[in-house]
């Protein structure tokens, strides 16, 4: 069977995206052509960015909209949802258990295998949209602890941000470039990073460039996502 219809033949990862529009190129999890498997999306609808981006638990009403996208999408055969903004973590725990297929809302839900790989004097970089707002609320929904973790972010009036929050060009070498400058500075702030996540859905497309400025492991939700379809649709590739 060609790999494409391969890829067709599997079944549907879900996708709840937030109501935000803007350029999504390959390796953005919204873009079908970052997966290799099949992918449907669905919107929850009055999802706006300020709502998401937040330091504070969501309201009960804003996650309703996203357990009934979740639903959409189960009810069309996908297998498992991810979604579109690492800060939903915090909707984790509502979203696992009301919905009827597996949920994995963040790439942040990588850390602690991520510690498990790692000695035990090192910690854990995360390179967030915002960091004065992603914290240790977002981390205790999954049930990890903050100590030993670093969290930066974008800079507020740089690229990444302005093409998210205002509708700014989408130009690649510019956000990757800024983005770099952020592992660097983290790493040099911090000796004992050990690996770098990278929470928004937006940075898988520049991952390469930042392992490469600082030979680090990076992870992200492409990383996530791929790990999560492994497990929900098994496909042994080894010679029979």
């Amino acid at each position: 069977m060609p790999h494409s219809a391969l890829i067709h033949s599997l079944p549907p990862l879900g996708f709840i995206a937030v109501d935000v529009h803007f350029h999504r190129p390959p390796g953005d999890p919204f873009n079908a052509l970052t997966w290799p498997f099949p992918l449907i999306k669905e919107q929850a609808e009055g999802s706006k960015l300020g709502q998401i981006v937040t330091k504070d638990s969501y309201p009960e009403g804003f996650l309703d909209r996203f357990v009934e996208a979740g639903q959409r999408l189960a009810s069309k055969g996908c297998v498992g949802i991810i979604t579109s903004c690492g800060f939903l973590a915090m909707a984790q725990p509502v979203l696992a258990s009301r919905l009827p297929i597996p949920v994995a809302t963040s790439a942040l839900i990588q850390i602690p295998s991520i510690r498990s790989f790692l000695p035990p004097q090192k910690s854990i970089g995360v390179i967030t949209y915002d960091g004065t707002r992603l914290g240790p609320l977002h981390l205790s929904q999954l049930g990890i602890s903050a100590e030993g973790i670093y969290i930066v972010g974008a800079p507020d009036d740089g690229y990444l941000r302005g093409v998210i929050r205002d509708g700014r060009e989408y130009v690649h070498d510019e956000i990757e470039a800024e983005l770099v400058r952020c592992a660097k500075e983290l790493v040099e702030a911090h000796s004992d990073v050990g690996a770098i996540v990278l929470e928004c859905t937006q940075m898988p497309p520049f991952a390469m460039a930042i392992q490469q400025a600082v030979g680090l492991p990076i992870h992200d939700v492409y990383t996530m996502g791929k790990w999560f379809y492994s497990g929900l649709v098994r496909r042994d590739e080894w010679p029979t």
